[in-house]
């Protein structure tokens, strides 16, 4: 990124990323990342916007099966130079003139992770007794049997009159 620092105000560089595979950090491992990053000169320093997509790996909650998900990126960030004239926590430009995108990325695209992420919509999950996955058909466990503590709620479930309708 040297090259954008010796370049006037306003000066500005749009560069493509369509890449197989990436270790954004060592906790992110994506594939088939694109998009593109818009770099621009300012008094500061450089204002990189982005714009990136990825897969990445995942299990499903309910069934545990291997699924992949999109995540995306949308990166609007200011990066001081020279880093001795940033205040404390900005991003800075390297002192080897090298823009680190890592932690930006890897914070942006984690947040776009869904919390529970599934394989389907409709993942029926495991059983819970032989761990039968249910997307690919029924077990041969018998029902669970009814705690004795609760037998009696079992029981006026079944003695609830039926409602007309």
């Amino acid at each position: 990124m040297g090259f954008l620092l010796k370049e006037g105000v306003g000066f500005s560089r749009e560069i493509t990323f369509d890449e197989p595979l990436v270790q954004v950090v060592n906790d992110l491992t994506v594939s088939h990342l694109q998009g593109v990053l818009h770099l621009t000169r300012t008094p500061q320093g450089l204002y990189a916007e982005a714009r990136l997509r990825a897969t990445v790996r995942a299990e499903c909650v309910r069934c545990l099966t291997e699924t992949h998900q999109t995540l995306s990126s949308r990166i609007s960030e200011l990066y001081i130079y020279p880093p001795e004239t940033a205040p404390e926590g900005a991003l800075t430009v390297g002192d080897d003139l090298n823009l680190d995108l890592a932690p930006v990325v890897r914070e942006d695209m984690l947040i776009s992770m869904p919390m529970r992420l599934l394989c389907r919509p409709d993942c029926k999950g495991l059983c819970p007794h032989c761990g039968q996955n249910w997307n690919e058909g029924p077990c041969d466990c018998e029902d669970e049997k009814v705690d004795p503590r609760l037998a009696a709620l079992s029981q006026l479930l079944k003695e609830a009159p039926e409602s007309k309708s």
